[in-house]
């Protein structure tokens, strides 16, 4: 079960890349709308303590569906996991687990699969996410049932793009540069008891 409060690294990092993202304008008019104001000139600092209420979590994600729609937030949303994993990796890397990984001796497929075991524990232990990693002959899957990106949404077709996003960024540098796909296949949003993500076990074009 997720946590009332979540990280302030975790609001910090996603403030942070969609003010890079929309630019000074955009990003007033996204927190204004998404009732979150406070944030305009307060951008939490990057560290771990719980002091962000989840709820103002929720509300920024709403605001990006509210105002770009389903479709319109997929490409954002997706830049964003993809950036956010950039911070975290520059800025705060044990985040989520990615200092001294030692993946430079392992196979591609092993490295992913150590960042994505290393990253879900973390992840666990961090938000309280109810979270499942696993890889099998379908793909690295991650099944997730209570997903801090999508909790309290309600749409039509699956949304936690920022996970896609991260998710494909991070196979991405375990792999040393080759692109993967990214799938999510359920959606609590719209209905499914899990968000099941299926990243698949080879890089496109093999």
């Amino acid at each position: 079960m997720l946590k009332d409060h979540i990280p302030n690294s975790l609001m910090y990092i996603a403030l942070l890349t969609l003010k890079d993202i929309l630019g000074e304008n955009g990003f007033r008019a996204l927190l204004n709308h998404s009732r979150i104001s406070e944030y305009i000139e307060n951008i939490p600092p990057n560290n771990e303590k719980l002091e962000v209420p989840f709820s103002d979590f929720s509300k920024l994600f709403k605001g990006i569906l509210d105002i770009f729609g389903e479709k319109g937030a997929r490409p954002l949303l997706i830049n964003l996991g993809r950036r956010s994993f950039h911070v975290i990796l520059e800025e705060n890397p044990a985040l989520f687990g990615l200092v001294g990984l030692g993946l430079k001796l392992l196979s591609k497929k092993k490295r992913i699969d150590k960042l994505y075991t290393v990253a879900s524990k973390e992840t666990n232990m961090v938000f309280g996410e109810n979270q499942n990693y696993y890889m099998s002959d379908e793909g690295f899957v991650f099944e997730i049932y209570d997903c801090f990106w999508c909790k309290g949404l309600k749409t039509k077709g699956p949304i936690c793009f920022a996970e896609v996003g991260w998710d494909i960024e991070a196979a991405k540098w375990a792999s040393g540069g080759d692109d993967y796909e990214v799938r999510e296949v359920l959606c609590r949003a719209k209905g499914d008891d899990m968000c099941r993500f299926v990243v698949s076990l080879d890089p496109k074009g093999d």
